[in-house]
Order: structure tokens, then sequence, then C-alpha cells
């Protein structure tokens, strides 16, 4: 049987931004389809991101959605080419949930991420012994292959926060129980909340504590992240996680609620100053 290959999320980026535009200028898949000789199925197909597109009919796409100038073009004319590169974590497909492997492109290909997460510290935050006693799941015994592999694929992709060229700019909003819960053990938290402070101390990482004291507040105990992609993109995702599966919502509305909720939820936080003072407290109180 003939594996079927799953797109990139650049390729889904790319597709969800041909729709927008076509729409912006009230325009019909059979508009395009004359334009590019070809039937309105195609069309589809590509908005679909059920198949990629020639750089030819890209431009000639883009220049029937207004987009006629040879530097606007060139965002998209790039976007379309990493859009066909096979990425380093596609070498896990065999092991790993394919939902997984797309927040991990998620992280890879934007430029901007900023979220909450109540009660775990966040995976692009983790050091390795707090993600191995996260994966784990507090079980005895070596992790098994699946999870060898997510705690692998977790401290690659880190490298999306120091990587030498447009580090991936990071505001994050953990909840106080999040660095209260001795994953692993008091040693095993102990390091993580270092690793913490120093993560914070990069120049594109923003980190917020939001307390207990803060009570209720909006959006409920949830975790989300929020990606967004450069230009000429600058299209937003929001990823969230359950027990067993990821969800990805695109649309304006979901991402306008979730931007709102996360300005709510770092009003309500700690600044970046007193969340470092906390963090480094808390620390001090576990035993050595």
């Amino acid at each position: 049987m003939a594996v079927v290959q799953r797109p990139t999320v650049r390729r889904r980026v790319l597709a969800a931004n041909l729709r927008r535009l076509r729409e912006e200028r009230e325009l019909q898949q059979e508009d395009a389809a004359r334009e590019l000789s070809c039937d309105p199925s195609k069309i589809s197909r590509i908005e679909k991101a059920e198949s990629g597109i020639r750089q030819v009919d890209l431009k000639l796409l883009l220049q029937l959605y207004g987009i006629k100038g040879k530097g606007d073009q060139e965002g998209w004319l790039a976007l379309a080419r990493e859009s066909r590169k096979r990425r380093w974590w596609r070498d896990f497909e065999d092991r790993l949930p394919n939902d997984f492997l797309d927040q991990v492109g998620l992280e890879e290909d934007s430029s901007h991420c900023r979220g909450f997460e109540p009660g775990v510290v966040h995976g692009l935050l983790q050091s390795q012994p707090y993600a191995e006693a996260v994966i784990g799941r507090g079980e005895p015994g070596p992790l098994s292959e699946e999870r060898q592999a997510r705690v692998q694929v977790r401290m690659e992709r880190q490298k999306a926060i120091t990587r030498s060229t447009q580090p991936l700019e990071t505001w994050m909003i953990l909840g106080e129980a999040a660095l209260r819960q001795e994953y692993g053990g008091p040693a095993v938290l102990r390091n993580q909340l270092r690793h913490l402070t120093e993560l914070s101390e990069l120049p594109n990482v923003t980190l917020q504590v939001l307390p207990f004291s803060a009570g209720a507040y909006r959006g409920g105990p949830f975790p989300f992240m929020i990606y967004r992609f450069p230009e000429p993109s600058e299209m937003e995702v929001v990823a969230l996680e359950n027990h067993t599966s990821q969800t990805y919502l695109e649309t304006p509305r979901d991402t306008g609620y979730y931007g709102d909720v996360f300005n709510h939820l770092r009003a309500s936080a700690l600044g970046p100053i007193e969340s470092q003072s906390l963090i480094r407290e808390i620390a001090g109180q576990l035993s050595h």
C-alpha cells in the first residue's frame, strides 16, 4: 500500500494563506483555475495542502491576488520552496503521532510563540531529567522506545529558542503549580527551576508566573500555545493539547479569542522580575 506523504506545516500555512488571499479579493476557485488553465479541483487540492504548487503557478496566483512586486512575491516563493524540504523530525514518523510532530514543526517554523501552562513546565523549557519524569508519567522502569523518542525530540526542539538565526521569540506564562509539582523528585525539580531562570535571561524569552493568589482567571486551567509565522504570512495557529492528541485552530475568531485570554493572563501574572524571584524562592525551599 502506498504511503501518503503528510504535508509539512509550511505547506499548510502556504495553503491557508493562498485561500485567504483569494477570498480577500472576492475570487472563486474557478477564477484561480482559469488563471492557471487548470481544473478547479487542482486549486482545491492546493488550498487544502493536499498537493504542492509550482513556482510559476504561484507567481501567477500572486499576481491575480494583487501581489505583483518582485520583492513582495519573494517571501511567498521562499515559503513555497521551504515547504518542500524534509525536516529532521520526519525521521520519527514511525514512532511518534503525527499531531505531536506537527507541534514540533510549528515551533521550528514560527517566529513567535506565547502560551500558558498551568500545571507543568512547557516542553520548550524543560530540562532533560524533568522531561524524562514528565514523559515517564511516574511509571517504574526504563522508558519505552516511543517515550525515549519523545524525550529526544523534546530536547532537539528546544534549539528553536537558542538557534543562531532568528531564535524563536517565546513568551510563556506558567501556573505556580507547575513550579511546585515534584516531577522526578525535589532534586529534578530544583534543577528544572534553575534551568528556567537561565532561560529567562535570554533576550528572546519572557517568563511570567501566575501565582495561586491571582485567584480565578479568564480561560480556566487549560494550557494553550499560540504560534505566529514570520512575514509574509504572519498567520497564527493555536495549539491545544489533551491526554491523547493535539488540536490546531487557525480561524481569526479562535486565534483572537486565545490572544485575548493570553493578554488577561499576563496582566494577572507576576512581572518577569517578580517571577524570577518566586522561582528562586521555590527552588531554595526544596530539600537537598
